[in-house]
């Protein structure tokens, strides 16, 4: 489920956007799963696939993106936004029957330079607001961006 939220007048940061990675990135291991069940084990792979998916998270603040994964351990990665370079949009054939759609988040951040934002519903609003929001951020900060 997608969430948008609207900038708040405070200094705090605030949440923009938040959703989950859909279900539909899986459909291909729920088919075969399906069309092997008597072997017990793909219908485990599902199921994890599923939980893991399930616990899949990014998060718009109006300063950074956030993708939050892990079913028992959590891993949290997150890009400054006034370092995103570029943003792209495509989605696989399933995902846009199910208006669905994946972002690439290009940034020169160091340890995270590409952020795959894969699954979600209306990508490309969720660009637009990725969008605007960097350019705000740069403009707060007085960040001015340059190709090498």
């Amino acid at each position: 489920m997608d969430h948008f939220r609207g900038h708040g007048g405070t200094e705090e940061r605030c949440e923009l956007w938040r959703a989950s990675e859909g279900q539909v990135a899986n459909a291909h291991v729920f088919f075969m799963a399906i069309l092997t069940f008597w072997l017990v084990l793909p219908i485990f792979y599902a199921f994890f696939r599923y939980l893991r998916t399930a616990n899949h998270r990014y998060v718009l603040t109006d300063q950074r993106l956030v993708e939050e994964t892990g079913i028992f351990v959590k891993n949290v990665e997150s890009v400054e936004l006034y370092r995103v370079k570029d943003l792209s949009v495509s989605g696989s054939l399933a995902q846009t029957l199910f208006g669905r759609g994946r972002i690439v988040v290009q940034s020169t951040d160091s340890t995270s330079p590409t952020l795959l934002i894969n699954a979600v519903s209306d990508p490309i609003a969720v660009s637009h607001l990725v969008r605007e929001t960097v350019e705000r951020c740069r403009a707060v900060r007085g960040v001015c961006a340059f190709d090498f």
